[in-house]
């Protein structure tokens, strides 16, 4: 009862504030924009199953229709998205979803500015290899001094999506709360405390239902032009209410970095870095020592690339055997205009954790991930795309012991 009724106030919130900005502003531009989708997806194993495989091409087409109404210190977006698909092999599937989507920003004074809105699709919650997520948001920013920043988020969501740790499709609601202030106080040199709260809860009870809060701190200081220091300091605690027999741990941990900077170049920095992660379960204590060496590099406005390589040194209190294991930290983007009409955008990305987002229940995880999106207009108000990803967890804890890949690939115009 208490997460349907954060739903509705949240909703009420965004419908109170949508509804009852736009007449006290003036000049008003109203905006009309009407959008066709066709696109192709395909799956060489639709349900995810291990031993059951299906192929299965879905093809759909979507009629979307935007309002928008701007003014000075308010944008309001109403967009409405019929879709056909169709399915090749699941032919009762085939049929019409109706997507809504309402967004607004809104300048409330010059130093305070809020983001609101929500998502509805009527896809239904009960087929098997399809997944939907209806949400609401609501999110700002404050100038409170000239250097000083306070920022807050605020998502709540109802989803029917495709559990990792079961591969079941399950119904459940996530929230996630977040709130930050930093404070500029040189050219380059911050400070900021964060504080996060979110909760995943199932429909039916579930062992991947987790209430989970952290809080932390950050600092970057350059002590010469040349050279500087950042660091980080976390506190995350997971708690797993409902898991079955008490089979799976409540787990703290206390994590944190430091990394020595040096300026080669306006955009270009080295770095020596030490990470530090330590976990606190009932089973046993989990303790992570990660030396590297790597590079941060703003190639252009559009690129960037930071890159570590070193070791993971992970100890382990329990049943689970202490390793030595190469790791490279990689955060990339880059975007490629090849013409007036095409771009290409690349991104790959590494990390690890004690207890995973979409994964909390398997445990201490490493991941690596790559994508890309290539765009291409073919006329004026026609353009396609053609998009992939993959991405490879790796869960290390013996009781679980499994590497899961993915493969997506998607077109359209």
């Amino acid at each position: 009862m208490l997460h349907y009724q954060r739903s509705t106030l949240i909703i009420s919130v965004v419908l109170s504030m949508i509804c009852f900005s736009t007449p006290v502003f003036s000049r008003t531009v109203i905006q009309n924009i009407p959008s066709t989708t066709i696109s192709e997806e395909y799956s060489d194993n639709y349900f995810t199953s291990e031993n059951n495989k299906q192929e299965e091409f879905i093809t759909t087409v979507a009629f979307g229709f935007s309002v928008g109404f701007l003014n000075k210190k308010s944008k309001i977006y109403l967009e409405y998205t019929p879709e056909f698909k169709k399915y090749q092999n699941l032919n009762n599937r085939d049929g019409f979803e109706h997507n809504v989507n309402l967004d607004g920003e809104f300048r409330l004074s010059k130093f305070t500015q809020l983001n609101a809105g929500f998502n509805y699709t009527t896809e239904d919650a009960t087929l098997v290899g399809g997944s939907w997520d209806n949400s609401v948001y609501l999110s700002g920013t404050s100038q409170l001094t000239k250097n000083t920043l306070f920022s807050f988020s605020e998502t709540y969501s109802q989803s029917f999506d495709e559990q990792q740790r079961t591969g079941r499709y399950l119904e459940h609601n996530v929230n996630k709360t977040s709130a930050s202030i930093s404070n500029q106080f040189g050219k380059r040199d911050r400070a900021g405390l964060n504080f996060s709260y979110e909760f995943d809860d199932y429909k039916n009870s579930d062992a991947d239902e987790y209430t989970k809060y952290s809080p932390s701190a950050f600092i970057t200081y350059w002590f010469t032009p040349l050279n500087g220091v950042d660091s980080n300091v976390a506190y995350e605690s997971t708690d797993f209410d409902n898991s079955p027999d008490d089979s799976i741990d409540d787990i703290d941990t206390y994590s944190g970095h430091i990394r020595y900077l040096r300026k080669f170049s306006e955009h270009f920095d080295g770095y020596l870095k030490y990470r530090h992660t330590f976990s606190e379960r009932d089973s046993g204590d989990h303790t992570i020592h990660h030396p590297s060496v790597g590079f941060d590099w703003q190639i252009t406005d559009d690129s960037g690339i930071s890159i570590g390589v070193g070791l993971l040194f992970s100890e382990w209190d329990n049943e689970n055997s202490n390793s030595t294991d190469p790791f490279v930290d990689l955060d990339a983007y880059k975007i490629f205009n090849f013409s007036r009409r095409g771009s290409l955008a690349v991104t790959g990305s590494s990390g690890y954790d004690e207890a995973g987002e979409d994964e909390p229940s398997l445990g201490y995880t490493i991941y690596y991930r790559a994508g890309f999106q290539l765009n291409y207009k073919l006329q004026k108000r026609l353009t396609s795309y053609l998009n992939g990803s993959y991405q490879t967890d790796e869960f290390k804890e013996e009781t679980v012991d499994r590497r899961d890949t993915t493969l997506e690939f998607g077109a359209g115009l």
